[in-house]
């Protein structure tokens, strides 16, 4: 064969009977069921590893922010460790958790004041009371801004 027979037979049309379709439907479904496979083949290649890395980043952050959170658990040990190694932070555990006094030191409890209720019956004698705390609370409105704990949880909402 001849280099310059070559080119032509590549260009030459191949005689019907050796084509490996006959018909143009048959190529069609051949070609059409090609372009499928070859699209399954990407997906399987491409879209299903894309789609895994990003869950496994999005794990990977929440692992990354739970490790940080750890980090600083680990580290407020530490810092409670060290403090406790000292004799100030000994007798400060003490005195908080155990409740140790020192000689001669005296404890006092001292409870929270109850919420008061402002909301008083209509009848008698509240209602007396009631008018006796407006004009009060009035008096000091305009004398202006009244003491702090002065009439505070007597108002009248």
């Amino acid at each position: 064969m001849s280099t310059r027979q070559f080119p032509r037979d590549l260009t030459r049309p191949t005689p019907h009977d050796a084509r490996l379709f006959r018909r143009s439907s048959t190529r069609f479904l051949f070609f059409t069921g090609l372009s499928l496979l070859a699209v399954i083949v990407a997906a399987l290649l491409f879209i299903f590893p894309i789609r895994d890395y990003l869950a496994q980043r999005s794990s990977i952050k929440t692992t990354d922010r739970e490790f940080a959170a750890l980090e600083d658990a680990n580290e407020q040990l530490q810092n409670d460790i060290q403090r406790l190694q000292t004799s100030t932070g000994v007798r400060e555990a003490a005195r908080q958790e155990l409740g140790y006094l020192l000689p001669g030191e005296k404890r006092l409890a001292l409870l929270e004041s109850p919420a008061i209720s402002t909301v008083l019956p209509e009848s008698w004698p509240f209602n007396v009371v009631t008018s006796i705390l407006a004009v009060r609370s009035n008096e000091a409105a305009q004398r202006g801004a009244p003491r702090p704990g002065t009439l505070g949880p007597l108002q009248q909402p």
